[in-house]
């Protein structure tokens, strides 16, 4: 009896051990738990990421290209499943990366290596293919930034030399105010509204969407805009 009491106790131990030293199964963005999902439009999903000093997220899976835009400065790091840690980078607010993810997935983790909250926007497009390519925009007090095969991304300066924007995308995109205030009109007769905190979005759905930015009062915009292609 004793005998087959150590047994079974020996038997749990090892599964205790076992089941601590078995790493957990990557999830999707979807079910990452610093990974809130804030839009879903068309081929476009949006997330908003966020990760307190010295903690990480688990390890999850990016199989669609993305891009990510840091709203605060911050200091990350990364690991692959099965390599170590990168070595801490820093980020400047407002700065976007893309990641070519499509046909070369990676499952990996992120760590908030400085003394900051981490606050970051993901913008993934989930085509597989047949991206499209339109002209880039023209328009007042916006540039291109950025451009590949999945996204384009363009920096929305206001200011009272140039007080008003109007953009028409012909895919999906997801606008992002970085400073100042602006109003937004809408096409179609849509209600302005306004959006004066760093961090606020609006997404539009495309070419039936179309938007106008007004800065608002005397002082100066920023935005970010990134295009689904």
């Amino acid at each position: 009896m004793h005998l087959r009491a150590s047994l079974l106790g020996f038997a749990a131990l090892c599964g205790t051990v076992l089941s601590a030293q078995t790493p957990a199964s990557p999830v999707t963005m979807n079910k990452e738990a610093h990974y809130e999902r804030l839009t879903y439009l068309r081929h476009m999903r949006v997330f908003e990421v966020s990760v307190p000093p010295g903690d990480a997220t688990a390890d999850h899976v990016h199989a669609h290209d993305t891009v990510s835009v840091a709203l605060v400065a911050a200091t990350t790091r990364s690991r692959r499943v099965g390599e170590p840690w990168t070595a801490p980078r820093q980020r400047g607010a407002g700065t976007a990366e893309a990641t070519m993810y499509t046909g070369a997935p990676v499952t990996h983790r992120m760590e908030n290596a400085g003394t900051a909250p981490l606050r970051m926007f993901v913008i993934e497009n989930l085509r597989d293919q047949g991206w499209r390519s339109p002209a880039p925009l023209s328009a007042p007090g916006t540039v291109l930034r950025q451009e590949v095969r999945s996204f384009a991304v363009y920096d929305v300066r206001l200011s009272a030399s140039t007080p008003m924007t109007a953009h028409l995308h012909e895919n999906p995109s997801f606008v992002l105010l970085m400073e100042g205030a602006v109003r937004v009109q809408g096409g179609g007769g849509e209600s302005e509204f306004r959006i004066a905190e760093p961090g606020r979005w609006f997404p539009s759905s495309g070419a039936d969407q179309p938007h106008t930015l007004t800065v608002a009062g005397t002082g100066t915009a920023h935005l970010i805009c990134i295009e689904a292609r």
